[in-house]
């Protein structure tokens, strides 16, 4: 059994503790091990000095807000890719400059010329394969049925 950490190191580790210092620091603080610092914590019946209840609580709220954000932005994605297709039918104004003289000329066309009908189209197809991708990842593992209700009442979607 090693030997007993001596009064004054465990009074200083025991006034780290209440005074709010992170289990590690305090330990690295005294030459303790980790551990040390916990089971001081425990004998003087200071139960919560390392509590991760908040921390818990923080990081589910983080997860909640990103996947809200996950959602909204797989729906810009999804609308994205709605108003490429539509542009695929509509008046388009083709330009140019050049020429010697670098002059300007334009056009407009009751279509867009089919390379930029081709880009179009890519980039509406890009726009859902990402869409689809936030989905899969947010509907892959365990059920969130919950999660997905709130995420519906905050976005409406």
């Amino acid at each position: 059994m090693p030997p007993r950490i001596p009064d004054d190191v465990r009074d200083a580790i025991l006034d780290s503790i209440h005074a709010g210092g992170k289990r590690n620091e305090i330990a690295r603080q005294h030459g303790v091990s980790p551990s040390t610092v916990s089971k001081i914590a425990r004998d003087e019946g200071v139960t919560t000095a390392f509590d991760r209840t908040q921390t818990k609580n923080a990081t589910e709220a983080k997860k909640a807000d990103n996947a809200a954000l996950r959602a909204t932005t797989s729906r810009r994605f999804l609308e994205e890719a709605n108003r490429f297709l539509d542009d695929l039918h509509r008046p388009a104004l083709i330009w140019n400059f050049g020429g010697k003289d670098n002059t300007f000329n334009s056009k407009e066309l009751p279509e867009p010329p089919t390379a930029d009908k081709r880009n179009l189209i890519v980039s509406a197809a890009t726009a859902i394969d990402k869409h689809l991708a936030v989905e899969k990842h947010d509907n892959s593992g365990e059920s969130h049925a919950a999660v997905d209700q709130w995420l519906e009442g905050m976005t409406g979607l």
